[in-house]
């Protein structure tokens, strides 16, 4: 169940108002709701909001700017562990003067380092090119700077942006129109959209010729400017050289950026957490409402913490504040789900489907002793559970303190990959049948024999008819406590009529004497009446269709036996062709199939259990559209 909460004002002198909010603060047990929605109360909304707003951009700036520090560091702005809180006055102070110092020494370095990758990034597209121009005009790449100088001569070399030969023909037009035959150009395709070209012109018509190329709009990647004045093969050598320096330096600039930085972030986190602390106190200002002399705060906080709370302002405001609950006004409290610590992992699951409603029925709990035991159902091999079982711990431990969802995840797959151990026992499966052919015993029964498919199936048919059935009695026990008359009509209407269906099943299968069905068949009509009569005319159409959907529910629980099956066959399959040709061949095979196997193991027994409870089980009971309970303070959420 979700925990009962208590809506709370809290009241007290003005002067003490940060005080209090810091209080709370610390505290993280109320979320705050805003005081002046509170109609009974008729509260002004509080002064300075001016001021207020000022000093939330300034703090929003510092902090924006120590997340910059911290990301040029590569370290994330929040982390799980301790920091020392610092006076939020020491704390701007500190601040601004170390941004006032490194700011420049960042930026420098932050500058070189986007050069530098800038650098490895382009230089590689004006060097390829030239590689490929050079064998086309070998007696030019012969010849080094002073040599072109002697004979005054400058090359240009540019990459047309076309992959239309005819511009060059255009080109060389336009190069005789201005130069006559003073000039030589080589042309070659270097890229499907590119063409490269090398022009050897006089030293004194270079600068008409480079502002034709302006004039002409010709689209081409010219060569950098230190690279451009250079000879042929001094620009390629030049270009080769940068390119194993550049790495370096680039790998240098970090690590003294880092060096820079990497000390501080201690200190940066710490001092962030102030910062946000006062941004959020500053912030939590506008629920706030006032009196002529005194504040009110509202909020709600969970019942169990109240005494906490309550001891907590007495404590540090000496008396001075007032905490009463109040009464309720038809709003729906916020959720805080508090389960077993076993069943944590798979408050994930069900917020994945939605948050349950305040005062509804919580199935973490259910979906922890079910869904795991589905899995298990489902894979049924000790060697596959084993495998998923260090898989998951592996994610457990090398993801999972980063990131809540993945811990979350990898715990539930831990206890599905148990529950494949144990039904692998009682299915007698290692690897298909290579542990019954090394005389591992079926404490139930051996899902690959001839006779395994009808008690499977049997099984899967009673844990869906289990599950169902306490879907529905949980449905009635919700319609009964909010007294919803004609849903609960409905659900007792199902629960007859399904109970009817069972009791016939089992007078047709034998196990009941035939003096069972005609009460089991009265409970079939009596159970499609109550479907009927809440909803009326169209009650004569929905209700059986109602009580069809139910029967269906309970049949789409044979995917537990008909998947596991599956896998089972699978792994028989591995090791009938594992034993076929040569022994290298064979284990390759077989290695090959149960290694596929494994990875369908591993997501679709979950896949198809998570279905069977959003679907079949919380469709009977389930109500969503709960507003998540966000303490004040709290930061584990943000």
């Amino acid at each position: 169940m979700p925990a009962p909460m208590t809506k709370v004002q809290i009241i007290g002198p003005k002067p003490q108002l940060e005080a209090v909010l810091g209080q709370l603060y610390d505290l993280s047990i109320v979320q705050l709701s805003p005081a002046g929605e509170e109609t009974a109360l008729a509260l002004a909304p509080p002064g300075d909001e001016l001021a207020r707003t000022a000093r939330a951009h300034e703090l929003q700036l510092l902090i924006a700017q120590i997340d910059g520090l911290l990301a040029l560091a590569e370290a994330p702005a929040r982390t799980d562990e301790a920091v020392r809180r610092v006076p939020p006055d020491e704390v701007e102070h500190t601040v601004r003067a170390e941004l006032l110092e490194l700011t420049p020494r960042v930026d420098a370095l932050n500058t070189r380092i986007d050069d530098l990758r800038t650098e490895a990034a382009v230089l590689p597209r004006y060097l390829e090119p030239l590689r490929l121009l050079l064998p086309l005009i070998p007696e030019l790449s012969k010849l080094d700077e002073s040599a072109l100088n002697a004979l005054q001569l400058d090359t240009i070399v540019l990459v047309l942006n076309t992959s239309d030969d005819a511009v060059t023909e255009t080109l060389r037009t336009a190069l005789r129109e201005l130069l006559g035959d003073r000039f030589a150009l080589v042309a070659t395709k270097v890229a499907h959209d590119a063409v490269g070209c090398v022009i050897v012109v006089p030293h004194e018509s270079a600068e008409p010729v480079r502002a034709l190329l302006g004039r002409e709009r010709v689209r081409s990647l010219r060569l950098p400017a230190a690279y451009e004045r250079l000879s042929f093969r001094g620009a390629v050598a030049a270009l080769e050289r940068r390119l194993g320096e550049a790495p370096r330096e680039l790998a240098d600039a970090r690590a003294e950026l880092h060096g820079l930085l990497a000390p501080r972030v201690h200190e940066w986190r710490a001092r962030r957490d102030t910062l946000q602390a006062e941004l959020e106190q500053i912030e939590a200002i506008d629920h706030v409402g006032e009196t002529g002399r005194a504040f009110v705060v509202v909020g709600w906080t969970p019942r169990s913490a109240l005494p906490r709370l309550r001891d907590a302002l007495e404590r540090s405001a000496g008396g001075q504040l007032v905490l009463e609950p109040l009464p309720g006004d038809g709003r729906e409290p916020p959720v805080l789900m508090t389960n077993l610590a076993a069943a944590r992992p798979f408050e994930f699951l069900v917020r994945l489907f939605d948050l349950p409603r305040s005062g509804s029925f919580d199935p973490t709990l259910l979906m922890a002793l079910f869904l795991p035991l589905m899995v298990g159902v489902m894979v049924g091999d000790v060697v596959y559970g084993l495998l998923l079982l260090g898989l998951a711990l592996f994610v457990l431990r090398r993801f999972g303190p980063g990131s809540p969802a993945v811990r979350d995840l990898s715990r539930v797959f831990v206890a599905g990959a148990i529950w494949a151990v144990v039904f692998g026992f009682l299915f007698g499966e290692a690897l298909g049948d290579v542990g019954r052919k090394l005389g591992l015993p079926a404490l139930w029964l051996y899902r690959g024999g001839p006779d395994a498919v009808e008690p499977l199936l049997v099984f899967s048919l009673g844990l869906g008819a289990a599950h169902v059935l306490l879907g529905i009695l949980l449905g009635l026990w919700q319609s009964a406590r909010v007294r919803r008359r004609g849903e609960l009509l409905e659900r007792i209407g199902s629960l007859v009529a399904l109970t009817g269906v069972f009791v016939l099943a089992g007078v047709a299968a034998g196990p009941l004497g035939g003096g069972a069905a005609i009460p089991a068949a009265a409970a079939i009509v009596i159970g499609l009446g109550l479907l009927v009569v809440p909803r009326g005319a169209m009650g004569l159409i929905m209700g059986p269709l109602e009580f069809v959907g139910t029967l269906g529910n309970v049949l789409s629980y044979l995917r537990v036996g008909a998947v596991g099956l599956a896998s089972t066959y699978l792994a028989l399959v591995a090791n009938q062709l594992g034993e076929l040709g040569p022994l290298w061949l064979g284990l390759l095979i077989a290695t090959f199939f149960h290694v596929l196997n494994l990875a369908l193991a591993s997501f679709s027994p979950m896949i198809q259990a998570l279905r069977l409870h959003y679907v079949e089980f919380f469709s009977k009971f389930y109500e969503g559209g709960g507003k998540p309970f966000r303490a004040f303070g709290d930061r584990s959420a943000a």
